[in-house]
């Protein structure tokens, strides 16, 4: 985070670099599981659905109404981040990463954090607080355009993390048991139990 004239303050810092998000790349996992479901070794995961699953194999998306919800996707990934808060020694420093693939996104250099073979990003500083300014219209909390929701978002200490890929219908969420266990009752968001060692259902 820093401050510019007048004491207005630009929620993200670009990192310098991308060792921060090294660990992930550790990972030693295809670009399309890593990207898609994130990180492996935490105690319990959580998938939560923008939308609703498909009710079977090949079911298209496009062939079915969905009911607008009260939460925009980036606002119901604030409620599991308001939960997790509560799960980190380092709500003061955390890591968002923001995928290449929109010709709307406005940042100056290259994209520093890669997935190889498919998947590139900008590595962003800042506090988790900080998310309610992800993309926001205020050109000096937000210089860098319209943007989609982070494609990943963890904390210093690695407590959890939040994997948000453009492909999937839902955002995956590796953290604690208490965490995952308030995560999955919190009625204002749909959020289900999951098991990285099993494929979700996916819309076509």
């Amino acid at each position: 985070m820093s401050w510019v004239g007048n004491n207005a303050r630009v929620s993200f810092e670009l990192c310098d670099d991308a060792s921060a998000a090294e660990w992930l790349l550790e990972q030693d996992l295809s670009w399309y599981r890593l990207a898609g479901r994130g990180p492996l070794g935490y105690p319990r995961y959580a998938r939560l659905r923008f939308i609703p699953d498909p009710s079977f194999p090949g079911q298209k998306a496009s062939d079915v109404d969905f009911e607008q919800g009260e939460l925009s996707e980036k606002d119901q990934v604030g409620v599991a981040l308001e939960i997790l808060s509560r799960y980190t020694t380092t709500p003061e420093e955390c890591y968002f990463c923001l995928w290449n693939g929109w010709s709307t996104i406005t940042v100056d250099s290259a994209p520093n954090f890669v997935i190889p073979d498919r998947r590139d990003y900008w590595l962003f500083r800042g506090t988790l607080a900080d998310y309610a300014d992800w993309s926001s219209d205020d050109s000096v909390r937000w210089p860098y355009g319209d943007a989609p929701d982070p494609a990943f978002i963890w904390p210093a200490d690695r407590a959890w993390c939040v994997t948000n890929d453009v492909d999937p219908h839902f955002a995956s969420i590796a953290a604690g048991v208490e965490a995952i266990e308030r995560i999955v009752t919190d009625s204002r968001i749909d959020a289900v139990l999951d098991d990285p060692e099993w494929e979700p259902p996916y819309w076509n």
